[in-house]
């Protein structure tokens, strides 16, 4: 599905940016943990519409996963009332009267929940002092085959990034072990597509080549649940063509220093060549 954002562009390139490898962390105020805006409904229709198309590809979980599961359903349902309730709720116990999600389902897993939220979510546990991918609903995937990624390790997950177990192992092993339940923290991750659509794998699909190219931005957040310890990592999609974000802060002199700043490695994974 095209993603047809009906909101201004709110994240843009650093023009000072010299790597990819960077943490780029930033607290969150708790009731920003998920955001919910006028492309809620686009993304339940994408979320509905690759389940059917290949349900495998967008939702896995092992059965170890199954208390972390639970605990999301029920702290992300308490966080929407909490904090986003004058725009989901519609009558009753009804999330969302459009799609007839409803609070009460009898199925507390994680793909029932995510139907709640724009955000893609996957669950990483620590074990044998790895932290190891057990759930994971991710239906708007950047080249990201999310199938190959369950149950591995997250140095594993990332091995595709240029530089990162030299570079960004470590610290992102110290970050996972400090992060503290119930406290959020966000980083932003972008790179380049050749079309507006939400779910990217060139290696499944042949896209038309097309002039327009499209800044995607990632929100990523991540924080500890406080009884399984599980970690909740959640992805954020945004997708502006390059026309729209013309009109904003300069974005073409911005992306064309990072194009020429970056090493090669990096600007080719990032579909900058």
């Amino acid at each position: 599905m095209i993603l047809k954002s009906k909101i201004k562009p709110q994240f843009f390139p650093d023009q000072d940016q010299t790597t990819v490898l960077k943490m780029g962390l930033q607290p969150l105020p708790h009731s920003q943990w998920m955001l919910v805006d006028a492309d809620l409904s686009q993304f339940l229709n994408h979320k509905i519409e690759q389940k059917k198309l290949h349900q495998d590809l967008v939702y896995q979980a092992l059965p170890e996963s199954e208390e972390a599961q639970v605990e999301f359903y029920n702290l992300l349902q308490r966080h929407l009332i909490n904090d986003h309730s004058y725009q989901l709720l519609k009558s009753g116990d009804f999330v969302n009267q459009e799609f007839s999600l409803s609070w009460e389902n009898k199925i507390r897993d994680l793909w029932h929940c995510s139907l709640w939220i724009q955000e893609d979510i996957c669950l990483l546990e620590k074990f044998d002092d790895e932290y190891i991918l057990t759930a994971a609903s991710v239906c708007s995937p950047s080249n990201w085959d999310m199938p190959s990624k369950i149950g591995q390790s997250v140095e594993i997950i990332h091995n595709p990034v240029p530089g990162y177990k030299e570079q960004m192992s470590s610290p992102v092993n110290r970050l996972m072990t400090g992060l503290k339940p119930n406290k959020s923290i966000q980083r932003l991750n972008w790179s380049i597509q050749p079309t507006g659509d939400m779910f990217w794998r060139s290696d499944l699909k042949s896209y038309e080549k097309s002039e327009e190219k499209y800044w995607r931005i990632e929100r990523q957040t991540l924080m500890r649940l406080p009884q399984t310890r599980a970690v909740v990592f959640g992805i954020r999609v945004f997708l502006h063509s390059f026309s729209k974000m013309s009109g904003y802060k300069d974005f073409d002199q911005s992306i064309a220093k990072v194009i020429k700043t970056l090493p090669n490695e990096q600007a080719n994974y990032k579909n900058l060549r």
